[in-house]
C-alpha cells in the first residue's frame, strides 16, 4: 500500500449517462461472498503511476464535455498516484468547470481478462469519477462494447442521495451510441467511505460472460452481450450537464441526477485518486 506524505494527500484521503431511476434498482451490501483468485491469472499489464507513461495514457478528447471541460492538464501523477483535478478556472477552453480524463486507445487493448482498479472516488456534487474500459469502434451508429467497472455519482443525489452516498455500480453498452444502442446495468453496491478510503473495483470478461468485483468480492455477473472486441482502459471524471452544455449557468444544468456542481461553490476542488491499473489474463 501507497503511503502519502503531503496536504495534497490528506485532500485525497479526505476527499456516463444515467441510467433510468436509481429507485427502480435494488442496494446491497458486498458479502464475504466469492473472490478472485489471481493466482490462475498472469500478470500482463501494470501502472503503478511512479511516473506518467505518455507512450500509454493520453487523451485525444479535451475540450466540451457534458457540463464542463476536459483537459490533460489536470491530470498528473503525484505520490505515485495518477490524479484527476476537478476545479473552476479560467482556463485554455474558457471559463468553467474543468476535469480530465485518460485513456489507453490505440495503445493498450486486450480481448480478455481480468482489469482492476485501485482508487479513491473524487467527492462533490454534479461530478463522478470511473474507471471503464471501451472497444475502439464504440460510436453513434457503430457496434462494440463499453464496460463500465465503477462509477460513483451519487454523492449528493438530489432525489436519493441518503440511500445512495458510497454506493458504486456495473454497467454494460453496446451496439454504439445511436438508436441500436442497449444497456444493463447492475444494483448498486455499498462501499465503505467510497469517497475517502481506497478500494479496488474490477472486471473479468471473456466471450461468455463478465464478473465484477469491489475489493476482490464478486459483486455481479452477467452474459448480456460479452465483448468480442478488444478493449482498452479509460480513467475519467464527468461533471454533470447535457452533452456540450459547459456554460455553469446553462439553465439545463441547474438540477441533474448526479446533482448541481454549482453546489459546491467556485473554490471547489475535488481529487480521482488512482493508486493503480493492472490487467491479468488467464495461465495456459
Amino acid at each position: 500500500m501507497k503511503k502519502f506524505i503531503s496536504l495534497f494527500a490528506l485532500l485525497c484521503l479526505c476527499a456516463v449517462t444515467a441510467i433510468g431511476a436509481a429507485g427502480c434498482l435494488p442496494i446491497v451490501d458486498i458479502n464475504s461472498g466469492k473472490t478472485i483468485d489471481l493466482n490462475d491469472f498472469q500478470l500482463v499489464y501494470a501502472d503503478d503511476f511512479d511516473t506518467f507513461d505518455e507512450e500509454i495514457w493520453w487523451s485525444g478528447d479535451d475540450g466540451i464535455r457534458r457540463g464542463g471541460y476536459w483537459d490533460i492538464e489536470q491530470v498528473s501523477v503525484k505520490n505515485s498516484n495518477l490524479v484527476i483535478v476537478t476545479q473552476y478556472r479560467d482556463g485554455k477552453f474558457g471559463e468553467g468547470w474543468y476535469t480530465g480524463n485518460v485513456y489507453t486507445k490505440g495503445r493498450k487493448q486486450f480481448d480478455s481478462g481480468y482489469a482492476e482498479a485501485r482508487c479513491i472516488l473524487p467527492e462533490g456534487s454534479g461530478l463522478w469519477g470511473a474507471f471503464w474500459l471501451q472497444s475502439p469502434n464504440m460510436a453513434p451508429g457503430k457496434s462494440g462494447t463499453e464496460i463500465d467497472v465503477v462509477e460513483g455519482p451519487y454523492y449528493n443525489d438530489p432525489y436519493n442521495s441518503r440511500k445512495l452516498k458510497n454506493t458504486a455500480f456495473h454497467t454494460i453498452h453496446v451496439q454504439g451510441y445511436g438508436d441500436e444502442h442497449v444497456v444493463r446495468q447492475s444494483p448498486y453496491y455499498k462501499v465503505d467511505d467510497i469517497y475517502g478510503k481506497y478500494h479496488t473495483y474490477g472486471v473479468y470478461w471473456d466471450e461468455n460472460e463478465y464478473r465484477f468485483y469491489v475489493d476482490g468480492v464478486e459483486t455481479w455477473t452477467t452474459d448480456f452481450h460479452p465483448s468480442t472486441d478488444e478493449e482498452f482502459l479509460w480513467l475519467s471524471v464527468e461533471i454533470a450537464g447535457e452533452f456540450g452544455s459547459a456554460n455553469p449557468s446553462n439553465p439545463r444544468n441547474k438540477f441533474t441526477w448526479a446533482g448541481e456542481i454549482e453546489k459546491n461553490g467556485r473554490d471547489f476542488v475535488s481529487y480521482f485518486c488512482v493508486d493503480y491499473v493492472k490487467v491479468y489474463q488467464l495461465k495456459d
